[in-house]
């Protein structure tokens, strides 16, 4: 699927505090990828690696600049669940853990675009549901 078909944009104006007012885009989720915390990615302590240009060239490929944000970035807990991946998608958090092969990544972001074309909730794929846990109460 191209995740790039015509679909409106949304944006919300937003008056920042310096008095300008900003369109600012509102995308349909965003996928947080752990990469650089105390225990994501640093094979140097013993974890898996995370394929960070993976997940950005899949990003690319598949066209979701403008529907799923992503963010490669710190720590995003629990530490024990190296390579932690949250996404959040039409309001709803997804967490998965042990994102730690290449065919997972690949996985994830099928998933997304199965999401993108029911537009509604699905259950992850077989790949992905052992890893999905809870990240909050």
């Amino acid at each position: 699927m191209d995740a790039a078909a015509p679909e409106e944009r949304h944006r919300t104006r937003i008056t920042r505090p310096d008095g300008r007012v900003v369109n600012v885009a509102r995308f349909r989720g965003q996928l947080f990828v752990c990469a650089t915390g105390c225990c994501c990615g640093r094979i140097d302590d013993g974890f898996p690696a995370v394929s960070t240009q993976l997940y950005h060239d899949e990003w690319e490929r598949r066209r979701l600049r403008d529907i799923v944000h992503l963010t490669i970035g710190g720590c995003l807990g629990p530490c024990v669940l190296a390579n932690v991946v949250l996404l959040l998608f039409n309001g709803h958090a997804l967490w998965f853990h042990s994102v730690n092969a290449d065919p997972l990544v690949l996985a994830l972001y099928d998933y997304i675009e199965a999401l993108l074309r029911a537009d509604a909730p699905l259950p992850p794929p077989s790949s992905l549901a052992d890893l999905q846990f809870s990240g909050s109460r």
